[in-house]
């Protein structure tokens, strides 16, 4: 579904939503969030994918 809706968005939206998601600083608690779920099993990536995720929740933090 996320890829779905990510696709139906206009790029100016898309750009709107990442705005919002820095300014209210959610980006960094969703990555948090998504992190604990796969650390705690309950949603399944590759290794790539997790580490990719690190390096984005490790920058974001070191910019708050």
């Amino acid at each position: 579904m996320g890829k779905q809706l990510l696709e139906m968005l206009s790029h100016e939206e898309q750009i709107l939503l990442l705005d919002i998601l820095f300014a209210q600083q959610y980006a960094l608690e969703l990555i948090s969030c998504e992190l604990a779920d796969i650390e705690n099993g309950e949603k399944q990536v590759d290794e790539k994918r997790h580490q990719q995720l690190l390096h984005l929740y490790d920058r974001l933090l070191q910019n708050i």
